[in-house]
C-alpha cells in the first residue's frame, strides 16, 4: 500500500482536475481530506480509480490495488452510499470536489457526523481563504437567475398588451421553464448543510430548498435522498424561498435544467463569488429589472435587508427618504419585490438575452464541458432505478 499521505495527495489531485476549482495543497486541505476519506479509501481512490472524471470498473479498481473483492465490494458500495464516489452499474467515477463532489457529499448526509462535520469545518476554512472564488473569476456564465414567481406573473399582467419583442418566455417564468417535467424531489442542500455542520449556519433560512428534476429526481428519490413532490407543490415551495430571500439558479439552458439551486450569498460559494468579486459576468442575470415606485414606498428598509447582493440602498437628503438599486451589482432576482410589503417594487422585462438551448450548448462555451457532458450525462441517465 503506498504511504497514507501520499495517497491522500493523489486524492487531492483527482479532486482537482482542470475543469474545477482545484484544491490547494495546505493544511485546511489536508484536514478535508483525512476527515472525507478514511485511510483505505484514500487508498482506493489513488491506486484504484487513479484519475478525475474517468470511469474504472469494479474489476479495475481490485486489479490494481490487489484486494480482496469481497472487501473491495463492500468498501465501494459503502463510498457510493455517502456519496464518496460515483457508482453506475460496474463503473465507479470521481466527480471534482467543486462543483461535484462536495455536493454529493454533503447532500447525501450519510457520513459518521463526527467525519462530516470535521470536513464542513475545512471547507469553511477553505472559503475564508478565498477557495470560492475561482468558482466565478471567468465569464462563463454556466448558471442563470430565474426571476422571483409572483414579480413575474404581476409584470405579466401589468404588461398584457406589451410588443412581441417584451413577451416573457418560457424559460422565463420558472413554473413554465419546469413544466416539461413530471417527477421533482426535495433534497438536502449541501452547502447550507455543510455551513450548519460547521458551526455557520445559513443567515437565511434553515430549511431545504434544492430540488431535482426528471431523471436525476427520480434517482435520488429512489435512493432515499429526497422526496418527492409535484409541480403545485414544488411553486408553493420556490415562492417560500424568495420570502426567505434565495435565488432560483439553473443551469443556463432554453431546456429545463435537471436541478434548481435555491441559493444565498452567505452559503452558497458560487453566488457568494459573483457578489464578492462583483462579476456579474459568471452569472447569466434575468432579463428584468426591478423598479421602485417612491409614491408608494415608505423606505422601510425591507428590500436592503433581503437583497442577496447588497445591491439596494437607503439615502436621506434632508426630509426626503428612499430607496435606490445599483443596476450594476443587481442579478434580476426578484427578491426584492417578492418580499416589498407596499408593493412597491416591480419587475421590468428590460432586455432578451437568450441563453443557448440545450446543454451541448453550454458545452461549447467552455470546451473542456463538452469532453465530459456525454460520458457524465450517459452515466446519470442509465442509472439503475433501485
Amino acid at each position: 500500500m503506498m504511504h497514507s499521505e501520499e495517497n491522500y495527495e493523489k486524492v487531492r489531485g483527482i479532486l482537482s482536475p482542470f475543469i474545477g476549482v482545484p484544491l490547494p495543497k495546505n493544511e485546511i486541505t489536508s484536514k478535508l481530506l483525512h476527515n472525507i476519506f478514511k485511510e483505505e479509501e484514500a487508498f482506493i481512490v489513488a491506486k484504484g480509480i487513479q484519475k478525475g472524471l474517468i470511469p474504472v470498473t469494479e474489476r479495475g479498481i481490485r486489479k490494481r490495488t490487489k484486494m480482496e473483492k469481497a472487501k473491495l465490494k463492500d468498501i465501494l458500495k459503502d463510498m457510493a452510499y455517502k456519496g464518496k464516489v460515483i457508482n453506475v452499474g460496474p463503473f465507479y467515477l470521481m466527480l471534482p470536489y467543486l462543483p461535484g463532489f462536495f455536493e454529493f457529499y454533503f447532500t447525501n448526509n450519510r457520513d459518521d457526523p463526527k467525519r462530516m462535520k470535521g470536513a464542513a469545518e475545512a471547507h469553511y476554512e477553505l472559503i475564508k481563504s478565498g477557495f470560492h472564488v475561482k468558482h466565478s473569476s471567468k465569464n462563463y456564465p454556466l448558471f442563470r437567475v430565474i426571476p422571483a414567481v409572483e414579480p413575474v406573473l404581476k409584470s405579466i399582467d401589468i404588461n398584457a398588451t406589451i410588443p412581441i419583442k417584451h413577451q416573457i418566455l418560457p424559460y422565463e417564468r420558472l413554473e413554465k421553464y419546469l413544466s416539461k417535467y413530471r417527477v421533482f424531489a426535495i433534497q438536502t442542500c449541501s452547502c447550507r448543510n455543510a455551513a450548519k455542520l460547521s458551526g455557520n449556519p445559513c443567515k437565511r433560512t434553515d430549511e431545504n430548498f434544492c430540488v431535482s428534476a426528471g431523471f436525476l429526481a427520480q434517482r435520488i428519490i429512489d435512493g432515499g435522498i429526497a422526496r418527492q413532490v409535484n409541480l403545485t407543490e414544488l411553486m408553493e415551495i420556490m415562492k417560500r424561498a424568495e420570502k426567505e430571500g434565495l435565488v432560483h439558479e439553473v443551469t443556463n439552458t432554453q431546456n429545463a435544467s435537471v436541478f434548481i439551486c435555491n441559493c444565498c450569498s452567505c452559503c452558497c460559494g458560487f453566488l457568494k463569488s459573483v457578489k464578492e468579486l462583483k462579476n456579474r459576468g459568471a452569472i447569466a442575470v434575468s432579463n428584468f429589472q426591478p423598479t421602485i415606485d417612491a409614491n408608494i414606498c415608505k423606505a422601510c428598509k425591507k428590500c436592503m435587508q433581503m437583497c442577496p447582493m447588497e445591491a439596494i440602498h437607503f439615502s436621506e437628503v434632508g426630509p426626503d427618504k428612499k430607496m435606490t438599486i445599483s443596476l450594476e451589482s443587481c442579478i434580476g432576482c426578484g427578491v426584492c419585490a417578492s418580499n416589498c410589503p407596499q408593493n412597491a417594487i416591480t419587475l421590468t422585462k428590460i432586455r432578451n438575452n437568450a441563453p443557448v438551448k440545450n446543454i451541448i450548448g453550454v458545452a461549447l462555451m467552455r470546451r473542456w464541458f463538452k469532453d465530459i457532458l456525454g460520458l457524465v450525462f450517459t452515466f446519470f441517465r442509465r442509472l439503475p432505478n433501485s
